[in-house]
């Protein structure tokens, strides 16, 4: 009897052992970090920032790492495989299956403002295809960048909240400036107009009064003191501008653009101090019309206002009668050139639009809803290129070409129907 209930026992234990590493095995997340982009920086400096992000993830709990080289193998495999027609084998696909099964994509983007580096990372829910969290940090150099990833990474996976550097007070009284934006990449007019937004936004947040830039130059003026947009580089001179003004804080910062990506980089600076007690930093893919949402959006932050509440909306015309757009989670079809939204929490939202006709290029773009306002914008979907047999010229070379052969092959055949070889003749 105790040799059966032993025997129970060790059938319990084992049973109950492989439900756990079972359990375990699928509470494991898989994730797949995708080529980090080089966007005008060094594609090493891309490479090892993904290596980073690699390791950092492979080496945390219930956590499967599948990196963009493994991938990229797994896909000529399958093409291989394919190839060999042993696609209908299970043991030909199981590997592929495998690899193929993560739940998160995690991509990211490199590139510079000024001096400093900017590493944008965000996730993507493979199965809906949404766009999950986004980060951005920024830093001096490589290893900089390197010592803010296990902690963007906490933020990515849900581990933590982005950390709150600085909070205006219910009651609290901020009297700052802001310094002229410095432009890279970019007309200094837009960083001028970024600029007045900016101040604008800040004024209207309780407890806020902004220095205007004409007292700002007047000040400064008088106190020869240069306010040149390089002078916001320089934490020494930013203090001795504050310091003249008789402020405790100053705003100063940049705004750029690389290619396609546009970053705005603001800092509330503690002119005491002479320490940044705030940063704020947003980059996106899309064009300079969502600058002036964007910046809306960073004084905000640069507060430290809460403000979801402060809901805000989209109304967004298209070239194109028919199609589907995906806006943040929602997916829907359109059959008038018109998408709306209210109710939205402020903030960058992923855009994709897919026109039903397939003359039109898909559009994807990233868009901002301003704390209490609405984006009004007008999206332009391009046409495909036309191919060239289909073009204009081909069809008119071709033509000039067909004329020319007929014309040579009815000059045969006149010569030929001449009796003795000679005679005048008459192409028509």
């Amino acid at each position: 009897m105790k040799k059966i209930i032993a025997a129970f026992a060790v059938m319990f234990f084992l049973f109950h052992a492989a439900g756990e590493e079972q359990s375990a095995q699928s509470k494991t997340k898989k994730l797949l970090v995708d080529k980090v982009e080089a966007a005008g920086v060094e594609a090493n400096l891309a490479k090892s920032l993904e290596e980073a992000l690699v390791l950092d993830i492979g080496k945390r709990e219930n956590t499967s790492v599948v990196t963009s080289a493994e991938m990229q193998n797994v896909v000529k495999t399958a093409q291989l495989k394919s190839e060999m027609s042993c696609e209908g084998s299970d043991e030909c696909l199981v590997e592929v299956q495998k690899k193929l099964s993560v739940e998160t994509l995690i991509s990211g983007k490199v590139t510079k403002l000024g001096d400093e580096y900017i590493f944008s990372i965000n996730t993507i829910n493979v199965t809906t295809k949404t766009v999950g969290e986004r980060i951005s940090i920024q830093g001096r150099d490589l290893n900089d960048l390197k010592g803010k990833i296990k902690e963007a990474v906490d933020v990515l996976l849900g581990v933590s909240k982005p950390r709150q550097m600085f909070k205006l007070k219910d009651g609290e009284e901020l009297k700052l400036a802001v310094m002229p934006l410095t432009a890279r990449g970019m007309e200094q007019t837009t960083a001028d107009s970024l600029t007045s937004i900016l101040s604008a936004q800040l004024n209207q947040i309780k407890g806020i009064s902004v220095i205007s830039q004409d007292d700002i130059k007047a000040m400064l003026s008088k106190a020869a003191l240069d306010s040149s947009a390089e002078c916001s580089d320089s934490m020494e001179c930013v203090v001795e501008i504050g310091a003249s003004l008789g402020l405790s804080k100053l705003v100063t910062g940049a705004v750029g653009k690389v290619k396609d990506t546009f970053v705005i980089s603001v800092q509330l600076i503690d002119v005491r101090n002479a320490d940044v007690v705030n940063r704020v930093l947003e980059s996106y893919t899309g064009d300079d019309a969502e600058l002036q949402n964007a910046i809306k959006l960073a004084a905000y932050q640069l507060a430290g206002i809460d403000y979801q509440a402060l809901t805000g909306e989209v109304d967004f015309s298209f070239n194109v009668k028919k199609g589907a757009v995906r806006f943040g989670d929602e997916e829907k079809k359109f059959d008038k050139p018109q998408y709306s939204a209210a109710g939205l929490i402020p903030g960058r939202y992923f855009l994709k639009v897919r026109a039903e006709d397939d003359d039109y290029l898909p559009l994807q773009t990233d868009v901002y809803v301003a704390p209490g306002a609405k984006n009004v914008r007008t999206i332009n979907i391009l046409s495909k290129p036309t191919p060239w047999y289909k073009s204009w010229w081909f069809w008119t070379l071709t033509s000039v070409v067909v004329l020319g052969a007929a014309g040579t092959v009815t000059a045969v055949v006149l010569l030929q129907d001449t009796p003795d070889g000679s005679g005048t003749v008459t192409i028509e």
